[in-house]
């Protein structure tokens, strides 16, 4: 029987390898090991750097709809371009201003209004849709950053009306004191034809030519002696007795005096004057708003001189009460839009520009304010009258 041994040799190679071998398996575990710990640091690193993009996309986001609110509230419109010259975004206000429609804002919309600005502030006068004027100062601004460029739009309407308003009030007051100086120097000599047209009334035969003349002489002077009363009237519109009224029976009182004053033998039937007042009362002096209604009334009237439709309204909206006269008539043309109600300003030749002035006159005083717009709902003017309802 023979036994086989492992030379030396041999068993030092093998333990030699083995002790490798767990060199190795040590340092793979040491290796892993750290690997774990490096894993462990940059799942870590990952999670806050997770949660710190997590957070500045929140901040962002809250930014965004900061802004984006922020630029939803400015007063003023804002239309943003591209390089390219495309709209890339407006508020709300832009859209309003430039009465945009469901397709929104572009760079054509209000024949070229977009187109019109510059880096210097352009002002632009343009129709508000409803007859009357809106004001609007546009001024461009590059984004150099960015490329393209910002248009901001201003309403500038309520500006312009105001200091419109407050020259007309300053000319109707040098004017209203010319006016009640010349008036007054008037009177005199007039009352002295008056008086001896009367004599000759009373001394001459009503058959005669000259009783005849002597009539129109007095029919003459009492036209001017009305036209005197409403220049005083114009000149001393701050005279007020305030009372407590209703409006219906304002209203139906000063279309009974405009009616009474159409042309001997016109067919009142040939104009449909309708109304719809709301059950309102007032404090205000009631002969002053009847005069300024009937005036508003009697030039309805007489736009259509052969007939046609007027509507009075009178509704309370806040404090104020709103009286509308409306007619069919030709309406006002545009040039004269913003000067109605200045004194002497007439479109009929037998007109005598006091009508509407002194309507404008009885509205300040109150407090109010009065304005035309054409065309109106009837196709003709729309004559608006604003009077505070407990104004001191």
């Amino acid at each position: 029987m023979s036994t086989t041994t492992t030379p030396p040799a041999a068993g030092l190679e093998l333990d030699r390898v083995t002790t490798e071998l767990s060199a190795i398996s040590a340092n793979l575990l040491a290796s892993y090991a750290r690997l774990a710990r490096h894993a462990e640091r940059v799942e870590d690193e990952l999670v806050q750097a997770n949660a710190e993009l997590a957070r500045r996309v929140a901040e962002a986001e809250s930014l965004r709809r900061h802004l984006d609110a922020v630029h939803r509230a400015l007063p003023c419109g804002v239309v943003a371009f591209r390089p390219d010259g495309s709209v890339a975004s407006w508020n709300p206000r832009a859209a309003a201003l430039l009465l945009a429609g469901p397709e929104g804002v572009t760079p054509t919309i209000g024949g070229g209004v977009l187109a019109a600005a510059t880096s210097g502030e352009t002002l632009l006068e343009l129709p508000d849709g409803a007859g009357g004027t809106r004001h609007l100062a546009l001024r461009r601004s590059a984004v150099r950053e960015e490329g393209g460029s910002v248009v901001t739009i201003d309403d500038r309407s309520a500006e312009r009306r105001l200091s419109a308003e407050l020259a007309a009030q300053s000319k109707m007051a040098a004017l209203g004191t010319m006016a009640g100086g010349i008036a007054h120097e008037v009177r005199n000599p007039l009352n002295a034809v008056r008086g001896f047209a009367a004599l000759l009334l009373r001394e001459l035969d009503g058959t005669t030519r000259a009783h005849r003349f002597a009539q129109r002489i007095c029919q003459g002077v009492d036209e001017v002696d009305a036209i005197v009363e409403s220049i005083l009237g114009f000149a001393a519109p701050e005279k007020l007795a305030r009372e407590e009224f209703a409006t219906e029976a304002l209203v139906e009182e000063a279309i009974e005096l405009a009616r009474a004053s159409t042309p001997a033998g016109a067919d009142h039937a040939a104009w449909s004057i309708e109304t719809r007042v709301g059950p309102a009362r007032m404090r205000a002096d009631r002969i002053k708003l009847r005069q300024a209604l009937k005036n508003l009334v009697a030039n309805a009237i007489q736009a259509q001189p052969r007939g046609g439709r007027v509507l009075v309204s009178a509704d309370e909206r806040g404090q104020d009460l709103i009286v509308e006269v409306q007619d069919a008539g030709p309406g006002l043309a545009p040039a004269l839009r913003g000067r109605a109600g200045e004194p002497f300003l007439t479109t009929r030749p037998e007109g005598t520009g006091l009508g509407l002035a002194l309507v404008h006159a009885i509205a300040a005083v109150h407090g109010g304010r009065f304005e035309i717009r054409s065309p109106g709902a009837l196709g003709g003017a729309d004559a608006r009258l604003t009077i505070p309802r407990t104004h001191p």
